[in-house]
């Protein structure tokens, strides 16, 4: 049998996504008996009480299927963020509903613009649909390049990615540079803006993009229940979408797309905003004790909004098997010079300071 002529040959020149290692695995190779994985972006918590009470509730239920509409959870986000139902959009994670947009508006040989380096699924869901990719790099403070990016678009451009905070960077571009963005944007760009990491957070002149969503101008706002609600394991992200995109998304997911456990979790995750609070409150104050180790080690980074930091090296493979050697599992670029190390407990950062400065001390630097 020939695979190369039943397989498509578009699909022989993807990549498929690489979630990076698993602890067993570096248990293994490190032989540490304590393992961190801080290499996707997880939430060292699990999820509420209410939302862990809620899914142990609806379990003997699962022979039935999902409600294919998400009514409740939909209903719920609408009143939270004060838009028609109809405008609300539930995905199998952000991610399924990036993939839909691509799929819903993107023709061979049309223009997607997004920063770079950003978040990998720009770019897989640009080559999915055979459109052509338009990378603007980041500012010299590792920031989308907001007026590069206006300068990028052309008659051809369909699709523009933003994501703020950025992943990997955790940078976040401010008020004043996102309100000039969408007064210039043209109307033919669909512009969608990722707001994985929204809850994590605390800079004053962040630009809350449902804000300016108004149903008719082309924007999307996509977030997640994957982040600080720790409901990474049932996928389950949402999205303001104009009608008329809704009703193409519809027509493109798969039916009972999101299912029940993930959806009611999500709904009933949203009614704890006190510990909402105490996680941000706590993902700062690990962030803040991380950056001083950095400092004191010499170590670049990028001051980051999210649970995540971006740190420099010019020796990232090396310094990443060192780390996975200390029980650190961080994420990696390939050959580009920084890594990515996650927030986690106290307890996790204390551990992470000790194999920071375990590595610099093996190496001589990181």
């Amino acid at each position: 049998m020939r695979w190369d002529e039943i397989i498509r040959p578009e699909v022989g020149r993807l990549r498929p996504y690489e979630p990076g290692l698993r602890v067993s695995q570096v248990r293994e190779r490190s032989g540490k008996d304590v393992v961190l994985k801080l290499s996707s972006n997880e939430h060292p918590c699990g999820p509420v009480p209410t939302a862990v009470r809620a899914m142990e509730a609806v379990l003997p239920r699962m022979n039935r299927y999902p409600d294919g509409a998400c009514r409740a959870l939909r209903g719920k986000l609408a009143d939270r963020l004060g838009v028609p139902v109809a405008n609300v959009v539930i995905g199998n994670g952000s991610n399924e509903i990036l993939r839909l947009i691509a799929q819903a508006v993107l023709r061979p040989g049309d223009e997607v613009v997004y920063a770079w380096p950003s978040f990998i699924v720009y770019s897989m869901v640009t080559d999915h649909f055979g459109a052509t990719h338009v990378r603007v790099p980041l500012d010299a403070a590792q920031t989308h390049d907001l007026e590069a990016m206006l300068d990028a678009v052309t008659d051809r451009t369909r699709l523009l990615f933003l994501c703020n905070p950025n992943n990997p960077t955790g940078t976040a571009y401010g008020r004043e540079a996102f309100a000039r963005f969408m007064q210039r944007v043209p109307e033919h760009v669909l512009v969608v803006v990722d707001e994985a990491y929204f809850e994590f957070v605390t800079a004053s002149d962040y630009p809350d993009a449902s804000e300016w969503f108004d149903g008719a101008r082309p924007l999307v706002v996509t977030r997640t229940f994957s982040k600080i609600y720790s409901l990474a394991g049932l996928r389950t992200g949402y999205a303001l979408c104009p009608e008329p995109l809704v009703r193409a998304i519809d027509a493109l997911r798969e039916p009972f797309n999101v299912n029940t456990v993930g959806q009611v979790a999500a709904y009933y995750s949203l009614d704890d905003e006190a510990e909402v609070r105490r996680r941000r409150a706590e993902n700062q104050e690990q962030k803040t004790y991380l950056y001083s180790c950095f400092d004191r080690l010499g170590i670049g980074y990028a001051r980051s909004e999210t649970n995540f930091v971006y740190f420099a090296t010019e020796r990232p493979v090396e310094v990443f098997e060192a780390l996975l050697e200390e029980g650190v599992i961080v994420r990696d670029f390939g050959n580009a010079p920084a890594l990515r190390v996650g927030i986690g407990t106290p307890t996790d950062t204390e551990i992470t300071v000790r194999a920071m400065e375990a590595v610099a001390a093996r190496l001589g630097s990181i």
